[in-house]
């Protein structure tokens, strides 16, 4: 919950660079941005990390089977961690890449009672490149929605990110099938 208010200024500033590096102790299956600390898998779900490419399909699932399959990565410590969640709409839509920016048009997006509605650019300006998102740091990403953990609870709808045009989707029916890219929070300090 605190993440999607310190991303907030980082998502309304649009298609900002952000640098990424391996996850120490993981393989290159994973990408930690230094400015969050949040470490991404580069593949979507259903996809394999070979030879600095992502092969196969990637699997679509409904939010709440999306929700499962993260917990079982956590179950399996997949790639030595177990704080896989999937991402709030501001972190994955932080993502997103446009060759001309973000559209200057905002709106609001509203989530659960105990959050403060937070205001995005809904989708790129202009043409730009497909898949809209840093293919350096995610290869191989397929040009479709993926699943966040937000939502609205007074509207009972989900939010997604379409990586064929950076649009934010926001009246997303939870049995709707789309793909998954994790996210995991740093690892606590001892």
């Amino acid at each position: 919950m605190l993440a999607i208010a310190a991303a907030a200024g980082w998502l309304i500033g649009g298609c900002s660079e952000q640098q990424g590096t391996p996850a120490a102790g993981a393989s290159g299956a994973v990408v930690t941005d230094a400015a969050t600390g949040l470490t991404w898998l580069r593949c979507a779900l259903g996809q394999q990390w070979q030879a600095g490419r992502c092969t196969g399909e990637p699997l679509t699932l409904s939010q709440p089977d999306a929700h499962a399959r993260v917990d079982a990565l956590n179950a399996e410590r997949y790639q030595g961690i177990d704080r896989w969640r999937l991402p709030d709409i501001v972190e994955l839509a932080a993502l997103r890449r446009c060759d001309h920016g973000l559209v200057a048009d905002t709106f609001t997006l509203e989530f659960m009672v105990e959050q403060p509605p937070v205001e995005v650019r809904r989708w790129c300006d202009k043409e730009t490149t497909v898949p809209t998102i840093d293919t350096a740091r995610f290869p191989d990403t397929p040009a479709m929605k993926f699943w966040s953990s937000s939502g609205s609870e007074r509207h009972q709808v989900s939010y997604a990110v379409d990586f064929a045009n950076a649009w934010i989707g926001i009246n997303e029916d939870s049995a709707s099938q789309y793909a998954v890219r994790p996210v995991a929070d740093p690892a606590p300090r001892r």
